[in-house]
């Protein structure tokens, strides 16, 4: 088929309107996403799934390399009732799109770490407050610190212990690294870098989430390796939480796209018969789409990490909003330019005569809202059937997303190129 076929330059136009009406789409959920901070809220929602246990999850969002709820900081040392957590999970949320894997892992692990750490070390540090300021007892809080950090050092901290001049330390400190290591006994764990991890465990409340714990840390053995597990543990639970978020916007755009058919009559067989039946609309609209197609597109995307901007404040959200609202008046203006045969009009037609054949362009006009009332036009079926056909099928294009018609608009037009310039 020629590429100068009216048929050909038809479908472009509709092509263009799809394009430009599935940006106004997407710019339209950005603002209702936006508003409604629907973001930040479904990425909570996916931390509420993953960690299970209330109190691990209350100081996880309010951590302050994380933010996600408003509020009061809680540390990881703090005590947090269930009431307090139970409020922080439903709380005013900041406007934080994404967070980091590594920091959120980071922030996992010193949580979980940080009362075994006191559990298990504190009489040693204890002690070791209590020494004189010397040598021993900087080598000391040196080899301790690697031991928390790390697991290794238990035979490099008896060396140092035993090498300790004064005996009321060296045996006070023998006696607090024995128990340390009855307690690693008892829990049945070796001493290596994640025995913090594994022993901090066991003060996580919710069973299941200690199982599931157990089940990612089972073959760690460093906390590199640790780290890497929960950072694959994390990333998949994003990507079912982005997928969810995928799927709910996909939802929006139908509903967007309907309503955006209806305020605009973006009827897909009207806007098709006025490209056939004049040649010189057809081309306009085919000239417009050509020299569109000369510019990137960008369509901000609708999953829940997109990378935010450090920072945010709410004056931030609010430039974003009103950023969103213009460029969606600027695609709507784009679509007006256009003249095609959209919007309602209302025109009483008492004063024609129905039985006139003269009359029946007027009381054909699918524009004019008077003739879907009962009653008033002999077309009244055809009307509503063929509108809510045309509507239908705008309404399912524009779900489809800019990206797709853009690309297929990109290859109509650019081989319709050589014609344009004859």
């Amino acid at each position: 088929m020629s590429l100068d076929s009216p048929i050909v330059q038809v479908i472009i136009g509709i092509t263009f309107v799809y394009v430009l009406l599935s940006i106004l789409v997407t710019q339209i959920n950005n603002v209702i996403a936006s508003f409604l901070k629907l973001r930040p809220k479904h990425l909570r929602d996916g931390i509420n799934d993953l960690v299970q246990d209330p109190i691990l999850r209350a100081k996880i969002l309010t951590h302050p390399l994380i933010q996600l709820v408003k509020g009061t900081l809680i540390l990881p040392e703090q005590r947090v009732s269930d009431e307090e957590a139970e409020r922080i999970a439903n709380g005013e949320l900041n406007a934080l799109n994404y967070i980091d894997p590594r920091t959120f892992v980071n922030v996992l692990m010193s949580i979980i770490r940080v009362s075994h750490d006191k559990e298990l070390f504190g009489a040693l540090l204890t002690i070791v407050d209590a020494m004189p300021a010397n040598q021993d007892r900087r080598r000391l809080r040196l080899v301790i610190n690697q031991l928390t950090a790390t697991g290794e050092g238990l035979q490099e901290l008896r060396d140092v212990i035993a090498g300790i001049q004064e005996p009321i330390y060296r045996e006070a400190l023998t006696d607090a690294l024995d128990k340390v290591d009855d307690l690693i006994g008892q829990l049945g764990l070796e001493p290596n870098s994640v025995i913090s991890l594994m022993a901090g465990l066991r003060n996580i409340k919710n069973p299941y989430f200690r199982k599931v714990m157990e089940t990612v840390l089972s073959t760690s053995r460093t906390l590199d390796e640790a780290e890497q597990q929960l950072t694959n543990w994390f990333n998949d639970g994003m990507n079912r939480v982005s997928d969810a978020f995928s799927r709910y916007m996909g939802l929006l755009s139908l509903g967007i796209g309907l309503l955006l058919a209806i305020v605009l009559n973006a009827d897909t067989l009207q806007i098709a018969r006025a490209l056939w039946s004049d040649p010189a609309l057809r081309f306009t609209v085919t000239a417009a789409a050509q020299q569109y197609t000369q510019q990137p597109i960008v369509v901000q995307t609708t999953r829940v990490q997109p990378t935010p901007e450090p920072g945010e404040t709410t004056s931030d959200v609010i430039a974003e909003l009103g950023s969103n609202v213009a460029a969606a008046q600027t695609t709507v203006d784009q679509i007006v330019n256009l003249n095609l045969p959209l919007g309602w009009q209302y025109e009483p037609l008492w004063e024609y005569d129905v039985n006139d054949p003269t009359n029946a362009s007027r009381y054909g006009n699918s524009n004019n809202l008077w003739n879907y009332i009962p009653g008033h036009s002999p077309y009244f079926l055809s009307l509503w059937l063929g509108k809510l056909v045309g509507l239908a099928i705008t309404m399912v294009a524009v779900a489809q997303g800019a990206p797709f018609w853009f690309n297929v608009l990109n290859r109509l037009a650019k081989g319709q190129g050589a014609s344009l310039g004859k």
